[in-house]
């Protein structure tokens, strides 16, 4: 067939889903994030404003020698984004709420700004990252619910229309048939009159145009099969850092995949498969986690998933990689300059002792490793932190309120606000949102307490639970009008919690 253009639209929802399930790829470490802050809510206000957006550049490799082999003879493809990276990345870290790219919305004058100090203290602004999330969304409509008044329904008025940004259908133009060269041409030619190409990125391209059918067959697959887990925040170029280490553990430099030959990557590959089962079950059993909702990105797993693979089940001490990815969490590892660090892990994981290595990592940007209760002061957008707190409650054996049940994280558990948000003045309500006041809780529990006061539902439940919870136990502090004294004190706690439990998981190591 010819080379030819084909018009369409997509969803942004679905635009962002397909980023996050590998069925559109960005190269998304390998490129730096390089449009100006601020241009992240000028795009937002765009869609929210109906405005017409450029179309976006998708070149759609064909896997020829795959189909004649297959009884199915529908065209299998794969797409990569060719123009349009970094409004994708932008849409994508808007709705992660990611540090940096922390796009607010006033419902009042319906302007969007990026968060700063004084937007957190103005309930006025609301994080879209929220609006777009609908767990959190419940909890703001609850909440104006409670309200009832006319100011109440006009802004959920202008809530509604933030959420329908999702279904905003962006153009795109899509090049079927061309070759590869020429897709790469094409991405060449625009990146001259903005940001300069860097070679790798297109190494992911590369990949597919190099090895036919090795993703539409063995890594779409497998991807797709992580995301239907929960396991979402894993995406493909992850694996391709894990895969391109399996293939050359010993290599001083990083060989890009399609350097290799077929047979090479996919031997890598199916060790990879292998090697990230482990380090999933390693998550689960060691965390309670079955999903990855409260780990901010999936560059985490890729250095468990290397070790998984080089060391055997008898040199593999659990605990010990749990331990550096709870220290990894407290120290906001891969939030920033994710590449570099990422680089540097993989590094530590060729050392005889990588455990040893990955922490001499993390204090070469720390004093100290040891929790402190300022760490616990973020707020709800902080996965990072969220995660630290998981931990420091599970390492007091984590019970639901009221019946005790163990709390495991899956879709049926509620982070629930322990000084409830409706019980704090207007002004102030979103103090109320700081991991400090997050419990986690069975859903039909936090349904039950509803907007009862903190001083009467915390009474009847068992000390026992509140300790697996790290919630300080003088019912003195249990009051809206003692809410710092209260948060003060809990971050107290989960500090000492976090810091035994990485005592514990990594009793031979020095983390001061």
């Amino acid at each position: 067939m010819q080379p030819r253009l084909k018009h369409e639209t997509v969803k942004v929802k679905k635009l962002i889903e397909d980023f996050r399930r590998g069925a559109i790829v960005i190269p998304e470490f390998q490129r730096d994030y390089v449009w100006k802050k601020n241009k992240a809510p000028q795009l937002i206000d765009s869609l929210y404003q109906g405005f017409p957006v450029s179309s976006l550049l998708v070149w759609q490799s064909s896997t020829e020698e795959v189909r004649s082999r297959k009884r199915d003879s529908r065209p299998i493809m794969t797409d990569w984004l060719i123009d349009g990276q970094q409004r994708v990345i932008t849409l994508v870290r808007t709705m992660a709420g990611d540090e940096g790219i922390d796009v607010v919305f006033n419902a009042e004058t319906e302007d969007f700004q990026l968060a700063n100090a004084a937007t957190e203290k103005d309930r006025a602004w609301v994080r879209v990252s929220e609006l777009w999330d609908d767990d959190l969304y419940r909890n703001h409509r609850r909440n104006l619910d409670l309200d009832g008044s006319r100011a109440a329904e006009k802004r959920e008025e202008k809530f509604e229309r933030v959420r329908e940004i999702l279904n905003y259908e962006i153009p795109v133009v899509r090049m079927i048939e061309h070759s590869f060269g020429k897709a790469v041409d094409a991405f060449r030619r625009i990146n001259t009159l903005g940001v300069r190409l860097k070679q790798e990125d297109i190494e992911s391209a590369r990949v597919a145009a190099q090895h036919s059918g090795f993703i539409a067959d063995q890594v779409a697959p497998f991807l797709s099969k992580l995301h239907q887990q929960g396991f979402n925040r894993i995406n493909i170029m992850h694996l391709f850092r894990a895969c391109a280490f399996i293939a050359k553990p010993d290599g001083r430099n990083r060989t890009p995949l399609h350097e290799l030959s077929r047979s090479e990557v996919v031997s890598a590959w199916s060790r990879t498969e292998k090697a990230t089962n482990q380090a999933i079950g390693l998550v689960r059993s060691e965390l309670g986690l079955v999903n990855m909702s409260i780990l901010w990105s999936g560059a985490l797993v890729v250095p468990l998933v290397v070790l998984c693979h080089q060391m055997s089940p008898q040199r593999r001490k659990s605990k010990e990689l749990i331990g550096w990815l709870a220290l990894a969490a407290i120290c906001h590892r891969y939030s920033g300059a994710s590449e570099t660090a990422i680089d540097q892990d993989l590094r530590a994981c060729r050392e005889s002792d990588p455990v040893r290595a990955l922490i001499r990592n993390l204090k070469s940007d720390w004093d100290t490793l040891a929790a402190m209760p300022n760490d616990f002061s973020g707020t709800l957008m902080d996965r990072s932190g969220l995660l630290a707190l998981y931990i420091a409650c599970m390492n007091r054996g984590i019970q639901s309120f009221y019946d005790g049940s163990k709390v495991i994280m899956q879709g049926d558990v509620d982070r629930h606000h322990i000084l409830p948000r409706a019980q704090f003045p207007e002004k102030t309500r979103r103090r109320a949102d700081n991991l400090a006041n997050i419990a986690f809780i069975a859903g039909d529990v936090n349904r039950s307490i509803g907007s009862t006061g903190p001083e009467v539902y915390l009474e009847k439940i068992d000390p026992a639970i509140l300790r697996s919870q790290c919630i300080p136990e003088d019912p003195a502090l249990w009051r809206i009008d003692r809410a710092e004294e209260f948060w003060e004190a809990r971050k107290s706690l989960l500090a000492e919690s976090f810091n035994d439990y990485i005592g514990r998981a990594l009793p031979d190591r020095r983390i001061e």
